[in-house]
């Protein structure tokens, strides 16, 4: 029993750092079973042997030596096996004693060192300086530590070369528990320590691109209540922010909205399903507007993703609108009329139906004369009197540059001609200050009473009708922008009523006196009276100033003829003073304005109207002098004769006006 015991301690010696080392690899049994089923191994073989009479012609020392043989080669068998298990192993496994010198190593661990060193060249050296090529241990080595304070140890080490090893160190005590050694193993962790790298880098991008997203997500389950969620700065919908984990939607959102979200959830079957639906953030405020998507992300969990779309819910209204309205006014545009009377063409509820066509009188004219500008706000007034004196179930649209149109469901033609009148009406008595003139419309209306009757014959039969008003009143409709924009001008003091007056009359005797025709005086009475008609345009700042102009408020100044000449040549039966309006500035030396012309260029009747113009305005003053008498006037016109007048004209008024007075 006593040798038996021997070698029960040789094999625990022998076997033991092999032992602890697969208990702590967990890639081989555990430290116990493989001490357990050696000794019973060895229990076993020294039972068969004292059992058996292989000994009985064996004496003393030669037994021992047999009994001892045939330990060995079991133990060297079992030795074999643990070796070549660790020689499997990726990580590299050695054997140190207290002094760092390496006693065992694994073939992994071999060849981390070079692939043509031996085992032999190893044995012995210190750990440091083979792997490292120091000649100390190395600071942050686990060796170190567990050699320090007896305790395992292991740390992840990047070396130099970029390589990273998870590094541990194991005690190995002997029979007493001191330390006698240290097994050390290193595993090559570069990849996955470069796979968790880039798994954190794209764990930040996509935290990046959450953040960068104005979305709000939100995580629930089947039951409505609350997993997770990722918050929106923009979105502030949410009502509870402080742990709202596993509390039920209803408590979390609006809980329209929840249970909304909820209804659609439901309709989620197989994960990677979805759905998409809009909502108004309430039934009051349809300005904000939110989308919500659903998407089935496992067998009991949704997603649900927030997006305000207030915005493109803006732009959809937007284009809406301008697809089937009018931009400048605001009205329906001929799309829409079209559709509408596609829909009453195939209704009978809607008869009797009557259409009004309206054209806008002078629209022309005032592009022409004053802008596109001015003409876009006689546009949108006649648009705002429109609206105003019909019903909300009246469809009014703007179906042409100057034409309007609107349609009267269920209006007899009576109702339409009444509507006219008050159209009408409505125009001679609106305010024009800001266009110069009222504005004027000339209207046709028609009735469907019949189903059976094309619509586009009805408005064939209206448009007929306006344009037959438009022409009986034509000169009616000129005549009244004329005056309107003279009463503009008297009403914002650019044109003084006694000085037309007195001018108009003055010119019409000079005429006369100079034997002019009829129709020469006719054209001259029109020129006194229409002369600063493009005054309508000048600034009403520089007009109403009474001190010295500056270059550039006298060049607008010296456009107003010019301005003038533009609204007489729209005018058809002003046309033909237009060139007198152009030249009533003109000087006899040639510095007169606009064009500079001189002499017998300048017609005749613009020279005979720079002649009373100016007398009238010597003899009754303007904000830049004061009155004087008739001689000193014709004084002044004989200083200027030959400069600012024609010197024969000048002679002929002089004579004239000393006649009248004599």
């Amino acid at each position: 029993m006593n040798n038996i015991f021997i070698i029960h301690k040789t094999v625990v010696y022998g076997f033991f750092w092999i032992i602890l080392l697969n208990y702590l690899l967990m890639k081989i049994i555990s430290f116990h079973d493989g001490f357990n089923a050696i000794r019973q191994q060895l229990k076993d073989l020294n039972s068969k042997i004292e059992s058996s009479d292989m000994l009985d012609n064996i004496d003393g020392a030669g037994k021992k030596e047999f009994l001892n043989s045939v330990i060995l080669e079991s133990l060297n068998e079992s030795e074999r096996e643990k070796e070549q298990i660790l020689n499997s192993l990726v990580e590299q496994v050695c054997y140190l004693d207290l002094d760092y010198n390496i006693k065992w190593l694994n073939t992994a661990g071999l060849k981390s060192i070079s692939p043509d060193v031996s085992i032999t060249e190893i044995i012995g050296q210190p750990c440091y300086k083979v792997w490292h090529g120091k000649n100390k241990p190395c600071a942050v080595c686990p060796v170190s530590t567990t050699l320090r304070t007896g305790w395992p140890w292991k740390e992840e080490i990047t070396f130099d070369d970029g390589i990273t090893k998870l590094v541990s160190a194991q005690p190995v005590l002997d029979e007493s528990g001191n330390p006698k050694g240290v097994i050390q193993i290193e595993l090559d962790i570069t990849m996955r320590k470069e796979a968790e790298k880039a798994l954190e880098r794209s764990q930040k991008r996509s935290r990046a691109l959450l953040d960068a997203i104005p979305d709000l997500f939100i995580i629930f389950n089947d039951s409505g209540n609350f997993i997770d969620y990722h918050p929106s700065a923009d979105l502030q919908i949410l009502a509870i922010k402080d742990k709202p984990e596993g509390k039920h939607l209803t408590k979390l959102l609006p809980e329209a909205i929840a249970v909304e979200i909820l209804k659609h959830a439901e309709t989620l079957s197989d994960v990677g399903s979805f759905r998409v639906f809009e909502y108004p953030a309430s039934p009051d405020n349809p300005d904000i507007y939110y989308e919500c998507r659903l998407i089935r992300i496992d067998q009991n969990e949704n997603v649900c993703i927030f997006r305000d779309i207030s915005n493109q819910k803006s732009r959809e209204r937007q284009i809406l609108q301008k697809s089937f309205h009018d931009q400048l006014t605001g009205l329906y545009n001929r799309a829409y009329f079209d559709e509408e009377l596609n829909r009453i063409e195939q209704s009978r509820q809607s008869l009797p139906t009557s259409i009004l066509i309206i054209d806008v009188n002078c629209l022309k004219l005032t592009n022409d004369a004053f802008g596109h500008h001015y003409g876009d706000k006689l546009l949108k007034a006649v648009a705002d009197i429109l609206s105003s004196n019909c019903r909300k179930s009246d469809v009014i649209a703007r179906t042409g540059g100057d034409e309007f149109s609107i349609i009267l469901p269920n209006s007899p033609i009576s109702k339409a001609e009444k509507l006219s009148e008050r159209i009408i009406n409505a125009c001679r008595n609106s305010s024009y200050d800001d266009i110069f003139a009222r504005p004027s419309v000339s209207i046709g209306c028609a009735e469907r009473s019949d189903g059976s009757v094309d619509l586009q014959d009805i408005i064939k039969l209206a448009d007929e009708r306006m344009y037959k008003m438009k022409l009986e009143y034509r000169s009616q409709h000129l005549e009244t922008l004329i005056n309107d924009i003279i009463n503009s001008m008297k009403k914002q003091g650019f044109e003084n009523e006694e000085h037309l007056d007195r001018l108009v009359s003055l010119t019409e005797r000079f005429s006369r006196f100079l034997n002019l025709s009829s129709e020469e005086i006719v054209k001259i009475k029109q020129l006194a009276k229409l002369h600063d008609i493009g005054n309508i345009r000048v600034s009403d700042k520089i007009l109403s100033s009474s001190g010295a102009l500056s270059s550039e408020q006298y060049a607008e100044i010296k456009q107003h003829p010019i301005i003038g000449f533009r609204i007489a040549r729209a005018i058809p039966d002003y046309s033909y003073i237009a060139d007198l309006i152009l030249y009533h500035h003109e000087r006899w030396d040639g510095a007169g304005y606009p064009s500079g012309l001189k002499e017998r260029e300048i017609p005749l009747l613009s020279r005979i109207f720079a002649l009373t113009d100016s007398f009238d305005l010597i003899t009754n003053g303007t904000k830049y002098h004061g009155a004087v008498s008739g001689d000193s006037a014709l004084d002044e016109i004989r200083r200027n004769s030959g400069t600012q007048f024609d010197p024969d004209l000048s002679e002929k008024f002089i004579s004239f006006l000393r006649e009248e007075t004599a």
